[in-house]
């Protein structure tokens, strides 16, 4: 058995997650800042290297969604030095697209005047690359996973999947709905993208 324990269980994407991996040989622990406890969810500041460390007990991988607008870098240096403490190798951290620079040029413009430079740790984007920066000098087992612009309609899509990271952005808006599939994927199967910052955007029709 597989024990997953999710950072950001409260999150859009992490609710679809959970029933994916329903019928499925995995235990399944859900944490997220705020606890809602009639949802099984309890309270976890990720930024707390000591209470992340108490979580991680008996955990074979960790899926952070979280959505610590501000602290990203904090929370990623917390569970990359708590999982280092504990001996938890395996970690999927969802991104978004933009931390390596990668956005196709006639968005660029738009989207650093809305989420900030990678450059800049004082916005969001900055805050956003910080943290995958930290992830991959990290000796960890990681995946990162950067989603293209997100839409709730409730469609699985056919994905295009980029791995080079410098790789301009091309594809379409994504579903939450296929983030999640892609991310479950991953988690039944943890030896996929080890290493890897993954693009992922609704494919391209011919």
């Amino acid at each position: 058995m597989t024990k997953l324990l999710i950072l950001g269980a409260n999150g859009q994407i992490a609710k679809l997650v959970v029933p994916m991996l329903a019928n499925t040989d995995t235990e399944i622990k859900l944490t997220s800042l705020h606890a809602r406890p009639e949802k099984g969810i309890k309270g976890l500041d990720a930024v707390d290297e000591d209470a992340m460390i108490a979580a991680l007990k008996d955990v074979d991988i960790v899926y952070a969604n979280i959505g610590a607008e501000g602290r990203q870098k904090a929370a990623a240096n917390s569970v990359v030095n708590a999982m280092h403490h504990v001996g938890v190798k395996r970690l999927i951290w969802v991104a978004t697209i933009g931390v390596h620079n990668e956005l196709p040029a006639d968005k660029r413009s738009l989207w650093v005047n809305i989420l900030g430079t990678i450059d800049n740790e004082n916005t969001y984007m900055g805050d956003q690359a910080a943290a995958v920066k930290r992830i991959e000098q990290s000796a960890l087992d990681y995946t990162i996973v950067r989603p293209n612009e997100l839409i709730d309609d409730n469609v699985m899509q056919s994905l295009q999947i980029q791995i080079a990271r410098d790789a301009e952005i091309i594809g379409r808006p994504i579903t939450r709905t296929s983030v999640a599939a892609f991310i479950t994927q991953i988690i039944l199967h943890p030896e996929s993208y080890i290493g890897d910052s993954v693009a992922i955007s609704e494919k391209l029709t011919q």
